[in-house]
């Protein structure tokens, strides 16, 4: 008997281990309501600013390219375990233009990194760190 509760837990144990280490995303860390980073391209032209609410599902990108300052809005943000997504929709510019293409964004919580079409940025939380 004693012999069959010891088998009985071991394979409860065994298992409790195999079912949770196979659950996807039960090691990463929950996304943040806010997010606020500083992004920056492997050239280094490309700067983005996120100012992110996942809880609302939309923010701001503020791009700075060769000279140009542009403020988008986020639509359409979607989450998922590892990365938030969205497209960004012009909202004005303090360097005279009057319209931008919007642009699809996946931002990558496991390696920091913000992708915009073929550019890919590095993020850090602060301009600077």
């Amino acid at each position: 008997m004693a012999t069959t509760v010891q088998f009985n837990s071991l394979l409860r144990f065994i298992l409790a281990t195999l079912v949770s280490s196979a659950l996807p995303g039960c090691d990463t860390k929950p996304i943040p309501i806010m997010l606020e980073k500083y992004c920056v391209s492997e050239s280094g032209m490309s700067k983005y600013w996120l100012s992110l609410n996942t809880s609302e599902r939309q923010g701001t990108i503020n791009y700075q390219y060769m000279g140009q300052d542009i403020r988008y809005a986020v639509k359409a943000m979607q989450l998922d375990g590892h990365s938030i997504s969205g497209i960004a929709h012009f909202q004005s510019s303090s360097t005279g233009e009057i319209r931008a293409i919007p642009f699809k964004f996946v931002f990558a919580f496991g390696n920091n990194v913000l992708t915009d079409g073929k550019t890919t940025a590095l993020c850090q939380n602060d301009e600077n760190a």
